[in-house]
């Protein structure tokens, strides 16, 4: 008999400590605005534990700064992006990302 399994991005409230319930919304946890809970009665917030956890690869990420190598595909220059950053960010094969060009030595790439 295999174990149930339960999918937390389904649940629209979960109970608080103070006795109320909290509802799905957007919570601010450091500088981040990620998903989680609010209580309507205490004003509680709860952080979904998936952005927790991606939030703290993130700082690891950060405190890392990971390097690639630029290489040759054809005629084009391509960059390959490390797993962890693949991970935390959940991109997959064939997805368009944005590239904005800040300055001559900085550019911004938007999943």
């Amino acid at each position: 008999m295999s174990a149930k399994q339960v999918d937390i991005n389904q649940w629209k409230e979960i109970p608080c400590e103070c006795g109320g319930m909290a509802s799905r919304g957007t919570v601010k946890y450091k500088s981040y605005e990620i998903r989680g809970w609010v209580c309507a009665k205490c004003k509680k917030e709860y952080i979904h534990p998936e952005d927790s956890m991606k939030i703290s690869k993130l700082e690891e990420l950060k405190k890392s700064n990971p390097s690639v190598k630029i290489r040759t595909v054809g005629q084009s220059l391509v960059i390959t992006l490390p797993k962890e950053i693949v991970d935390v960010y959940d991109l997959e094969k064939g997805e368009i990302v944005r590239l904005n060009p800040e300055n001559l030595k900085k550019i911004e790439i938007e999943f």
